[in-house]
């Protein structure tokens, strides 16, 4: 009996333990029980484990929102009928990230969780451009809505102006579907008043940017596993087009690379280089690395307007001012140079021919113009070929000479001529000659008749 006490009150002493502490940390964080040690305690941490708020201005750990709603009936069916997850596709190799130089320019990264994984991915996208630098000042947890958890208009100033971007990147609103507590009450999410209120603080964003003379590249949100989540937020991308086109900035669509033919949510889909790989994590809502890649993908070609400088040629003998110039240029060019398939650009240039900020220096090549112009060849330097521009009348393919125009071709005309020879056509007869051959052979077959 005294070995059955004993047992029961170790049983009970983690019990006791709670009873005498009851604070929320311990409640949290409490002993493991003999029930834990037997059948394990994974589902207890996972109900009571919360989403991480990070309140510092950099990316989070654990970039989830705070907030979790219950889903809806349609949630429901969607999250019922979804696909089970399976494991992302393996990363290639990271690439050699690149000493930044001193005077880089900066590319400011904020907003939410998804913004985190934008900078993640701008990260990897500029590692080998030594011009550029990407800097995260994202918070998980952040939006427009809870500016008493973090206010990005009071933020957003002070961030630009210690970091000097050339240019902010903005991505936020997945946390912004909830009611906005104000003076007057409670706002419900997408009423009139809810509606004027965040489109007012979707434009201070713009304005802040606009103030401080920095260019606004404002990305979309994505679609989403849920239904009406994916509703409210094409009703947030087109506040926040708006917003970036009035004050001359861009707005980087990204739903069509998170969506299939049908214009649903999709968990996998094409990367960057065209293989099907998993674009999101099984929640529906964040991003795969894979994802992070592609969101960088759609934002690069903006960011590059206000970021991309051309490598200025070695000098000679390191003198300023004496710089070679380049051995070749578009005029010269008798190939294309292969170009990545992960190269935003390839969805047709941004000026016209001839315009921008190119720099096209001397060329010590005559161009494909000047050498048919000028020197009367082509491209190809082979006789007989389509593009052998040069004066040729043709008329040693079939006489004496050394270089048959058709030499290259599948019939070989010395052969032919050492062999058997070509021989011309007869001569044609002229009109009178042909009109007294027919009647004398008209002649002969009468008489033949007779």
């Amino acid at each position: 009996m005294a070995g059955l006490a004993a047992l029961v009150a170790l049983a009970l002493l983690p019990f006791l333990a709670i009873t005498g502490h009851p604070s929320s940390a311990v409640a949290q964080e409490r002993p493991r029980t003999i029930l834990d040690m037997l059948f394990g305690n994974g589902l207890q941490q996972q109900r009571r484990r919360p989403y991480r708020i990070d309140n510092r201005n950099s990316v989070s750990d654990d970039p989830r929102p705070a907030t979790r709603q219950a889903p809806s009936r349609s949630q429901r069916k969607s999250r019922s009928s979804a696909p089970a997850p399976r494991a992302s596709a393996p990363r290639p190799a990271q690439p050699a990230v690149t000493e930044k130089a001193e005077d880089a320019k900066t590319v400011l990264v904020v907003g939410d969780f998804l913004a985190a994984s934008l900078a993640n991915g701008l990260k990897d996208a500029y590692a080998d451009r030594r011009m550029v630098n990407v800097k995260a000042a994202s918070n998980g947890s952040s939006g427009l809505v809870r500016q008493d958890h973090y206010d990005w208009p009071a933020k957003l100033g002070p961030l630009i102006e210690e970091n000097e971007p050339a240019v902010v990147v903005m991505m936020i609103g997945s946390n912004d579907r909830q009611p906005i507590y104000g003076e007057n009450g409670t706002m419900s999410l997408r009423s009139p008043e809810w509606n004027a209120e965040y489109e007012r603080r979707v434009g201070e964003i713009a304005d802040i940017a606009a103030k401080h003379q920095v260019p606004l590249v404002w990305v979309g949100a994505p679609s989403f596993k849920f239904d009406r989540m994916s509703e409210d937020m094409v009703y947030f991308n087109d506040l926040y087009r708006q917003a970036a086109q009035r004050v001359s900035g861009e707005y980087v669509d990204v739903w069509e690379g998170f969506v299939d033919e049908n214009d649903d949510f999709i968990y996998s889909g094409p990367s960057v280089d065209g293989q099907t790989v998993q674009l999101r994590n099984s929640d529906g809502i964040t991003m795969t690395d894979a994802g992070n890649d592609k969101l960088a993908f759609f934002a690069r070609k903006a960011v590059d307007r206000f970021v991309a400088t051309d490598t200025p040629a070695e000098s000679f003998n390191d003198q300023a001012g004496i710089v070679l110039p380049p051995l070749a240029s578009a005029a010269t060019a008798v190939r294309s140079p292969p170009v990545s398939l992960a190269d935003p650009a390839l969805d047709g240039g941004d000026a016209l021919l001839g315009g921008g900020t190119t720099h096209i220096g001397l060329s010590l090549e005559p161009s494909p113009r000047d050498k048919l112009v000028l020197n009367g060849r082509g491209t190809g330097h082979v006789d007989g070929r389509a593009d052998d521009f040069a004066w040729n009348d043709k008329s040693s393919a079939v006489g004496p000479g050394e270089r048959p125009v058709a030499y290259q071709g599948s019939l070989d005309l010395k052969k032919i001529r050492q062999d058997q020879g070509i021989k011309p056509p007869p001569e044609m007869p002229t009109i009178l000659d042909a009109i007294m051959d027919d009647w004398s052979q008209s002649n002969a077959e009468a008489q033949g008749g007779q």
